[in-house]
């Protein structure tokens, strides 16, 4: 005896996908730079070293004097012999006033000035120690600086953005479907 049997053939649904991908632009514009180069600034202000040398004692001791000093000298001179041989001709005028102390005085003034005592002399080095004098101003330098600099003025500029979304659609690619076989004996369908 063959038994019926029921068969069963069954299909699943499927679903299908319509995917559109997104698209994303960008456009990057590069920034604008001024760029303005301050150069640095440097002042030196030099004052030269200045050497002062005054021989004018040295030569006035060796005797190379100018003519103003050398008369000037002179003139001294003749003034302090003047003034000297004022004063032993006072004295001698003095002394011949006292003659009548009985002395002889005319004796006394001859003998005098017959016999000089000794002359006076001294060692001298010359020119003397320090006869040249000497001074001497340094350089003075001075310097200044004056920094410069960079002035930067920057223009950005934004992105140029373009963006399309993606999609997806979904959709049945294939319906379920579910079919029943009898298969064998006869089967009663009505009750």
């Amino acid at each position: 005896m063959q038994l019926p049997q029921i068969q069963l053939h069954q299909t699943y649904a499927q679903i299908g996908l319509r995917i559109t991908q997104p698209v994303q632009e960008i456009e990057q514009m590069p920034a604008e730079q001024l760029i303005k180069q301050v150069p640095a600034t440097m002042n030196i202000d030099r004052k030269p070293g200045h050497l002062d040398i005054d021989q004018e004692q040295l030569w006035n001791e060796l005797n190379f004097k100018k003519n103003s000093v050398l008369s000037e000298d002179l003139a001294e001179f003749a003034k302090q012999e003047g003034l000297e041989a004022i004063s032993e001709i006072s004295q001698e005028g003095d002394q011949l006033a006292e003659i009548e102390k009985k002395m002889d005085v005319i004796n006394a003034i001859v003998t005098s000035k017959a016999n000089p005592g000794p002359a006076e002399f001294n060692i001298a080095f010359i020119p003397s120690y320090g006869s040249v004098k000497i001074n001497y101003t340094p350089t003075e330098l001075s310097i200044d600086w004056k920094k410069g600099g960079a002035e930067i003025e920057v223009t950005p500029h934004k992105p140029n953005h373009a963006y399309t979304p993606g999609k997806t659609e979904v959709y049945l690619r294939q319906m379920q479907s579910l079919q029943i076989d009898f298969v064998g004996g006869n089967i009663n369908t009505k009750s």
